[in-house]
């Protein structure tokens, strides 16, 4: 079975941050016409978004390891659910950070190990068959697509093909063990994520925050914000191209359900609408934007603040396309829906819509619109960094 990870694509787009084309700068120095003051931004992006999302998964993480506990305690309808909510809510800042994987999930091998998809059911049914309470080591010794998120949600939604509801009573006492050991296994890497943005003198956060100080990432703002930009631009890349196309493929006979990450929780569009999100976050500056009720601001120190230096209206237009391509995914279900990607009534999920005329044409309308986006960051907001005297 292929393997698609994150880390495969990740910086599919340049093995070093992108080509700054036409700018006339390189990470080691910061020269340009433009003045600009980096440090609150970064400062901003890195306590407030990056670090908080990934405290934000820790805890989340310890959530659904107490809530698997008790369902293997007492295996009912009512625990199955709250196991269930708790993955959705542990998914959320999970991807929520692929904006930014650079840093410890990199570094550390986080993300294959607890995000690697396809899950390779036929050899997890095996897994189980020989080992009915495997422990901790033994999962996290494993292969990456026996572990992680979506071993979870395999054992607690099933297998999603006509249903994302599964009963309690079709757990078994092997696979409520595994998913004990899973949840464990889980939390270990969430906490290794966590404690090496922040803890100690060496914490990613410090050095990232610092550039041209002993220990620094990089040794100045031009690598810093080229390492963020790259990140955004990266999963829009990747939302568009590698997880909505690979499964869609290029005919109808084409369409690969196998290839569908978070199919079995029919969670798919709100993955692809969080990793956007995860853009939003950091061009504005402020964890969980909303723009139902929120604007950006230049005074809020996102990416936004660095982009409108240069043009408000350049600033806007990005921010425009972050939504754009949100509304595009979220349209995809086929209800008419723009604002929520949740699957109820007439909406359906990603899975079946990659399967109908209908819903193929959906999916590529947001396609056009990620890549738009990935545009959009390469070209009108990378090259002012080069542009850019950083103070």
């Amino acid at each position: 079975m292929q393997n698609i990870r994150r880390r495969d694509i990740l910086w599919t787009l340049g093995a070093v941050p992108l080509a700054l084309a036409g700018c006339g700068g390189g990470d080691d120095s910061d020269s340009g016409t433009q003045g600009f003051n980096a440090k609150p931004m970064v400062d901003n992006i890195t306590d407030n978004v990056i670090v908080q999302t990934y405290k934000n998964l820790n805890s989340a993480a310890a959530a659904l390891q107490t809530a698997v506990t008790t369902l293997r305690t007492t295996p009912n309808d009512t625990n199955l659910l709250a196991a269930q909510n708790a993955w959705r809510t542990t998914r959320l800042p999970w991807e929520r950070s692929e904006g930014f994987l650079f840093g410890p999930v990199s570094d550390e091998e986080i993300d294959p190990a607890i995000d690697s998809w396809p899950l390779d059911t036929a050899s997890l049914q095996q897994f189980l068959a020989a080992n009915p309470n495997p422990s901790v080591t033994l999962i996290e010794n494993g292969p990456d697509d026996l572990r992680g998120f979506h071993a979870i949600e395999y054992v607690l939604f099933g297998d999603g093909v006509s249903t994302n509801n599964k009963p309690a009573g079709a757990l078994t006492t092997p696979e409520l063990n595994y998913l004990v050991a899973l949840t464990q296994a889980l939390k270990n890497r969430t906490q290794v994520l966590e404690d090496g943005w922040t803890v100690g003198t060496s914490a990613y956060a410090t050095r990232f925050k610092n550039p041209g100080t002993s220990g620094s990432v990089h040794p100045s703002y031009i690598g810093v914000l080229s390492f963020i930009v790259d990140g955004l631009a990266n999963i829009a890349n990747e939302v568009g191209n590698a997880k909505m196309a690979e499964p869609l493929g290029d005919t109808l006979a084409q369409a690969d359900t196998s290839k569908v990450e978070s199919q079995y929780s029919w969670n798919s569009l709100t993955d692809f609408h969080n990793n956007l999100q995860s853009i939003l976050n950091v061009y504005t500056g402020r964890l969980g934007f909303n723009p139902a009720t929120q604007t950006p601001s230049a005074s809020d120190n996102g990416l936004y603040t660095f982009v409108a230096n240069s043009s408000t209206s350049a600033a806007n237009a990005v921010y425009d396309k972050i939504l754009d391509a949100q509304r595009k995914i979220a349209l995809i279900k086929g209800d008419n829906d723009s604002t929520s990607t949740v699957i109820t009534g007439s909406a359906q999920p990603f899975r079946v819509q990659i399967g109908t005329v209908a819903g193929r044409a959906l999916v590529t309308t947001a396609i056009a619109a990620c890549n738009t986006l990935k545009t959009a960051l390469e070209n009108d907001v990378k090259p002012l960094i080069g542009r850019t005297t950083f103070a």
